[in-house]
């Protein structure tokens, strides 16, 4: 599989003209602070707020990246394998838009909600912290709006005029803006710290941060758009982008022989149920210690009612959308296939993006077992397998299904299985597995009308949602 090194930033403008737009938005909030008399607070909210409008509008860049993220991605941003990395296919959404690329989906997601998680730290934290009641909303939506523009103008100018997306992977795109959002955030909260050191420190603090903030846009600037600069600018550049290139599916001239859709129903349920256990318990703690932490951070029991509510519904929103991700991945992974049959080869192919995802000779699947611990597939009559496809580099595990006709299935697609009969499942393990997730369910919603504090039963939630790990091995014994 070749790959080479190919400079992203090749053709794009990289003087200082360039940064020119980015710069004289940057002095509206200064404007307001010297000419209007804003409070000195106001410029870190507008600041503060601008990183959350970077949130929506990197996730927006992520999808149109033409290039394959790199297989070895060693950054600040911790992307998850998922199953549509490697999926091939686009998308044109309308004329005036680069094609949409749903392999880059999970970049977007995990930016996405990295930044949530970050503007939340950054917008309670300094709320908590700071004394905001002099900020006014035209003000705000002025400085922040002048930044947002900015941000709009250089994306379009510097992404899409430039075409730049046809250089990047999602990868690079987000990598960038998230380092420069976890570098500034550290300089938000050293605010209260600088301001707190003596008389008239506050406006200096506001002045190194309105310095760094200029410094930090101009390497972001010159990270995208050219090759040199300093330190600061290769470290938001991230790693050297790599081409990496795949080679295009073998798939024979003329008409399949036999056909066979995936059950989509099926599907559904498999990503849903496969969800809930047992992502949805690590999830749930994971979510419920970070909020545990945000109060450590931002002053524990003095924390205002206000503030408790917004961060809750911030953590709800995050992990809902975390587990609506992770079905809408395996929906969009295995929803559209469909298997096709030609003389001597066997061909993957979705019918959504019209693309032969893979394929392999008659006769080569190995290793092919199956799929026997699936809940839908016993309730809805449906059958997965599992195999193994390819040699050497081109080895891969695969699932083939679920498919409502597994008999005729295995004789079309030369799949060797000894039975498409499922074994029986133990009704008193499953049960018992059954009775004991209940009951660890019903815990926290015991404490809390048994008259218990918030804390006590997010405690008690938390453990419960681990302990779920329990149940969920008992169930699988079952099978």
């Amino acid at each position: 599989m070749a790959s080479s090194t190919i400079p992203e930033r090749v053709g794009s403008v990289s003087d200082f003209t360039g940064f020119v737009p980015t710069l004289l938005v940057n002095l509206v909030p200064l404007v307001g602070l010297v000419a209007f008399g804003w409070e000195p607070v106001t410029l870190v909210v507008i600041y503060a707020v601008e990183l959350s409008v970077s949130i929506l509008l990197t996730s927006l860049k992520a999808p149109f990246a033409q290039r394959r993220a790199p297989a070895d991605r060693e950054g600040v941003l911790d992307v998850a394998e998922s199953e549509l990395t490697e999926k091939r296919g686009r998308i044109e959404l309308v004329d005036w838009l680069p094609p949409v690329y749903l392999r880059n989906i999970p970049f977007t997601t995990a930016v996405f909600g990295g930044f949530a998680m970050l503007s939340m730290f950054i917008g309670v934290g300094l709320a908590s912290t700071l004394d905001t009641s002099g900020v006014t909303f035209w003000e705000v939506a002025v400085g922040a709006g002048s930044l947002s523009l900015g941000q709009l103008l250089e994306t379009k100018r510097g992404y899409f005029d430039t075409r730049r997306y046809e250089r990047v992977s999602p990868y690079s795109v987000v990598e960038t803006p998230v380092r420069e959002a976890f570098f500034f955030a550290f300089v938000l909260f050293s605010i209260p710290i600088l301001g707190a050191l003596g008389p008239g420190s506050g406006v200096a603090a506001l002045g190194i941060v309105v310095i760094i903030k200029l410094l930090v846009d101009w390497s972001a600037f010159r990270a995208t758009h050219s090759d040199d600069g300093g330190r600061l600018t290769q470290w938001l550049a991230g790693p050297d982008e790599v081409d990496r290139a795949v080679e295009p599916v073998d798939v024979p001239a003329g008409a399949p022989t036999a056909r066979a859709s995936t059950d989509r129903e099926s599907v559904a349920w498999t990503g849903v149920l496969g969800v809930l256990f047992p992502e949805a318990p690590v999830y749930a703690t994971s979510f419920g210690f970070l909020w545990l932490a945000f109060f450590a951070v931002v002053g524990g029991d003095n924390v205002s009612r206000t503030v408790v509510l917004a961060s809750l519904v911030t953590v709800v929103v995050l992990y809902v959308l975390a587990l609506a991700v992770s079905v809408g991945s395996h929906y969009l992974h295995y929803g559209p296939m469909e298997y096709r049959r030609y003389d001597e080869r066997i061909v993957a192919y979705d019918t959504w993006l019209a693309e032969p995802q893979w394929s392999v000779p008659v006769g080569g699947f190995r290793d092919v077992e199956l799929v026997d611990d699936r809940l839908p597939d016993r309730l809805l009559a449906t059958r997965t397998f599992e195999c193994t496809t390819g040699w050497g580099d081109d080895e891969a595990e695969r699932y083939l299904g679920p498919v409502s006709n597994p008999e005729s299935f295995t004789d079309e697609f030369a799949l060797s299985v000894r039975t498409t009969d499922l074994d029986p499942m133990s009704r008193p393990i499953a049960a018992t597995a059954l009775l004991v997730a209940t009951g660890l369910v019903a815990a926290p919603l015991v404490f809390l009308v048994g008259g218990a504090s918030v804390g006590d039963t997010l405690t008690v939630g938390m453990w419960a949602a681990l302990l779920l790990l329990i149940p969920y091995g008992l169930w699988s014994l079952a099978y």
